[in-house]
């Protein structure tokens, strides 16, 4: 017991100390706690964040049902299911018959109310997710239709009034927040509701201004049930003009959905999401359901082990940052130290002042970040849903995140202090007293160690992106990031010895860091484990961005506006079309286009080109299953089995049969080839795919005719065709077909529409108005080919640019600042021999390069060398190539370095921190207090 309370007593006497030696020496205390709450403070935002976009069970609960509702009843087509508690996941047990009809609305609305409580009642909600029949002025919008009853009595939280009032009669329409501000109406404006072309218009007035948790960031136009979509449309896959009709039952009432009620629902085909399902989870043995394992969830090893991995370097960026501030600081408290053995302290003694000084120092600073860093994630998250329309339902902070966080921060700092608290164990006494500086001379195995860690990384990384595993390439670079930062000290070394043809400040910098590696390795390593980080990101989002920028397909020739007609499309359409586009906007030239026109209705006509045995695919007559890496070979290496659209400037028209006479196809592609329109004129068809011609010349068009609803089968004829192959870039994906060729196909033609060039791009809103004018004078679509739109990563990769920039100066002047607190006396005998003033400065700006320059240059090329790992595994995917759920092509993977930000990382960083540190650091050279040696 006494040996308890004596360590006890030596805890507090050690902690007491820490506090006065941190309050005693503030600047090196602050420059400590600065290094550690860094990486604390990202991550807790970072953790927010991640947090509120999350979202559980409960969110969907309160998006759907908002703060009242019992249930959501979503339909169906009438085919049972089985759902998951959540209301998330449902597959369907058992099929209809075919030639049934799917129950109305109404129907489906009687038999759940036979199946909830008699005191609960129903509110229907209706919507389609995208419409441009909403007109606003002179242009027409793109948003989302609701019918609801958003202020019924127990719907409460789905919907909250801005502005002005709930709808309440047919006509009244109340409006999105992001209406509101993005499309500048206001509350009393008046807007034009067509439903189709044979429906008149119908005037609507917004009465208000709405925003709730499903509609972030998405337009929306709500207005009283049976005011805007028709009310006779079945349930299940309902089609209105063409769009999808989303219908489902809020339940309101005093009782609760319960299992048995939702076990019974789904017996009708109805989906449902219960608040008392949710909160109460039925027994997994009642839960019929089965849900498909996914992989690659949170619960998933591999996700788990990529999430250790990359704490783990969190971790140790905090001990490299905080490393050398507390080596510094235990080396100028020696002399404290060593005053506390002359008065009978134990190595012991002094291992807990060392640790307790900077465990204190960690643990405070970590607490004072992870609460920033909460309140910093909380405000960006606000930001991002208030003005930047993110889906964010709530900000979630979780308090045993941040203390999680705060604990690994002050473990941290203590594992950062465990080298120098063992060196103060061993502590020479009179040195100390006397003021000598003992040199170590540095352990060779250590940056061998390290050479070979980062080889065997590098190895492992290689293999995991061949294969594709995750956690084995994650792995594998941090590895990699582990043995360069063991290796910089070696490095430092390599440095100063290559630096004998320098001048004397970069020479005595380099110099002065390989003989205190010890605190100026970590530095690097810091500066090394900051830029690499950054430049991996740039470097796979430049080679995403680019992926996807190939994987785009455009439709046309840029800026060229495309009119797409309906079946009902006639040639008096094209006059008052291209008069409506002349009024609205920008265009130059004109040519019209011919299409399919089906023999009869309900009908579907399509052509194809079939092509001859020699080149076919061996995929398509395959009749046995192939492995992947065979598929994946004849993929690759057989070119009848590559993707035509692989080709770079290749065009995909939306009409996929397009006659024309070569005047429509020049202004389609932008450029004029005489001999194509020569050929078009001539009866042959165009085609720009090789193994699409047969030997003769010829190609082969297979006629397909799809039967109406209730006939048998389909027709499919097959007709010979003279054919020109077209070497015009850019190329089109389907050929085009000559006007004369109809009769040979035994086909109807009408007009498909137009194509016109434009003098310059126009704007979203002249594309708006135009819109509105053509669908004033004729049922067709308009679009405007305006080349990749993908999101911009600017801001993120400027974020990363200043975040990495931010760690690499805090590092540099962390190991400056304490090289020039330790090197007072070499800077002071430098006075004393004639040294200038001036020589202060450049001997500080000088270790700044040293730090950030050796530590740029590693960084940049480690980056590099992950970022086109990462870029590896996904060619890999399938040869480079990735591809949606219909096989069409995705896009090839290749790297792509943002030369600008790694200049900016290698060159630019250093050279800012060579400036600071030249223009912060004092000329007057200091007078040191010499002790006897």
């Amino acid at each position: 017991m006494g040996g308890l309370m004596a360590r006890i007593w030596a805890l507090r006497a050690a902690l007491r100390l820490a506090r006065r030696d941190a309050w005693r020496n503030k600047g090196r205390s602050a420059l400590i706690a600065v290094m550690i709450a860094l990486p604390v403070l990202a991550a807790s935002t970072v953790s927010v964040i991640y947090r509120s976009d999350e979202k559980d069970p409960q969110d969907y609960v309160q998006m759907t049902l908002g703060d009242q509702a019992q249930a959501s009843l979503s339909f169906g087509s009438g085919e049972a299911i089985e759902q998951s508690p959540d209301g998330q996941d449902w597959t369907s047990v058992s099929q209809v018959d075919g030639d049934s009809k799917p129950p109305t609305l109404e129907q489906f609305r009687d038999q759940a109310e036979g199946m909830i409580s008699t005191r609960d009642r129903v509110v229907v909600n209706r919507l389609v997710y995208a419409n441009r029949g909403i007109r606003f002025r002179d242009r027409l919008l793109s948003t989302r239709i609701r019918e609801f009853d958003y202020a019924a009595t127990g719907v409460g939280g789905v919907i909250s009034q801005v502005s002005g009032r709930p709808p309440k009669q047919d006509g009244e329409v109340v409006v999105s927040q992001e209406l509101f501000e993005d499309k500048g109406i206001r509350v009393g404006d008046r807007l034009t509701f067509t439903a189709s072309r044979e429906s008149e218009p119908k005037a609507l007035e917004v009465v208000g201004v709405v925003r709730g948790p499903s509609m972030i960031g998405k337009p929306w136009l709500i207005g009283p049930v049976g005011s805007l979509l028709p009310s006779n449309m079945s349930t299940g896959n309902s089609r209105w003009e063409g769009l999808s009709v989303e219908e489902s039952l809020l339940v309101v009432g005093p009782d609760p959905v319960t299992w048995d009620q939702v076990l019974d629902l789904n017996q009708i085909g109805v989906a449902v999401l219960s608040r008392s399902v949710v909160e109460n989870p039925p027994p997994a043995d009642r839960v019929p359901f089965r849900g498909f394992d996914y992989g690659g969830g949170l619960g998933s090893t591999s996700t788990i082990g990529i999430a250790v991995v990359v704490i783990g370097l969190v971790l140790l960026q905090i001990a490299l940052l905080a490393g050398p501030a507390i080596a510094v600081g235990a080396r100028r408290n020696q002399r404290s130290l060593a005053i506390m053995v002359s008065a009978g302290a134990e190595k012991r003694h002094l291992r807990a002042v060392v640790l307790a000084t900077n465990g204190v120092i960690g643990l405070v600073s970590s607490l004072i970040a992870a609460v920033a860093g909460a309140g910093l994630g909380a405000v960006t998250v606000l930001v991002l849903r208030e003005r930047f329309g993110q889906q964010f339902v709530r900000v979630d902070i979780h308090l045993l995140d941040l203390l999680g966080l705060a604990l690994v921060g002050g473990l941290t700092a203590l594992a950062a202090a465990l080298i120098p608290a063992r060196q103060a164990a061993r502590l020479d006494v009179v040195a100390a007293l006397t003021g000598r500086r003992g040199q170590v001379p540095p352990r060779l195995r250590v940056p061998l160690a390290g050479l070979l860690v980062a080889t065997i990384g590098v190895v492992l990384a290689y293999l995991g992106s061949e294969k594709r595993h995750e956690l084995v390439t994650v792995a594998g670079l941090a590895l990699t990031e582990i043995g360069l930062v063991a290796a910089a000290g070696a490095i430092v070394a390599l440095a100063a010895r290559l630096a004998v043809r320098l001048p004397f400040a970069p020479r005595f910098a380099l110099r002065d860091a390989a003989r205190q590696r010890g605190r100026t390795a970590p530095a690097v390593a810091a500066v090394l484990a900051a830029i690499a980080g950054g430049t991996t990101a740039l470097t796979y989002l430049s080679s995403e961005r680019l992926h996807d920028e190939h994987a785009y397909t455009p439709s046309s020739a840029h800026g060229v506006v495309t009119v797409t007609g309906q079946e009902d499309f006639t040639t008096a359409d094209l006059g008052a079309v291209e008069a409506a586009l002349h009024q609205s906007m920008p265009i130059g030239e004109v040519a019209a286009y011919y299409a399919l026109k089906p023999p009869k209705d309900d009908t579907e006509i399509y052509l194809s080109l079939k092509r001859s045995l020699q080149n076919q695919c061996p995929l398509e007559s395959q009749q046995t299953e192939l492995s992947q890496a065979v598929i994946e070979r004849l993929r690759n290496t057989d070119p009848r089995c590559k993707i035509f659209s692989d080709e770079p400037g290749t065009l995909r028209f939306s009409d996929n049969n397009p006659f024309d006479d070569g005047t429509a196809l020049a202004m389609l592609t932008g450029t004029v080839v005489p001999a194509d329109a020569d050929a078009l004129k001539s009866g042959r068809v165009l085609v720009f795919d090789p193994l699409q011609m047969w030997p003769d010349g010829t190609v082969r068009v297979e006629v397909h005719q799809e039967p109406a609803i209730g006939d048998s089968e389909s027709a499919t004829t097959t007709v010979t065709l003279p054919a020109r192959l077209s070497t015009r870039t850019p190329k089109l994906f389907d050929p085009v077909y000559p006007i004369s060729a109809a009769k040979a196909l035994g086909v109807s033609l009408r007009p498909g529409g137009l194509f016109a060039s434009t003098s310059r791009m126009p704007t979203p809103a002249e594309e708006d108005r135009a819109l509105a004018a053509v669908r004033d004078t004729a049922d067709a679509n308009l679009s405007v080919e305006r080349g990749y739109q993908g999101n911009s990563s600017a801001i993120v990769l400027l974020a990363l640019v200043v975040a990495a920039g931010i760690v690499t100066l805090g590092g540099t002047f962390t190991a400056v600042g304490l090289a020039a607190a330790e090197g007072r006396a070499d800077v002071a005998t430098l006075a004393a021999v004639g040294a200038s003033p001036g020589v202060r400065r450049r001997l500080a700006a000088s270790q700044a390069g040293v730090i950030a320059g050796l530590g740029g240059i590693l960084g940049v090329a480690s980056g590099v060398l992950a970022g086109w790992i990462l870029v590896r595994m996904q060619q890999n995917q399938v040869n480079g190539i990735t591809y949606n759920s219909s096989g069409e092509l995705g896009g090839r993977w290749s790297l792509d370095l943002p030369w600008t930000y790694l200049l900016v990382f290698g060159l630019g960083v250093p050279l800012l921190a060579v400036l600071i540190g030249f223009l912060t650091t004092r000329s007057r050279l200091p007078l040191v207090r010499r002790l006897g040696q």
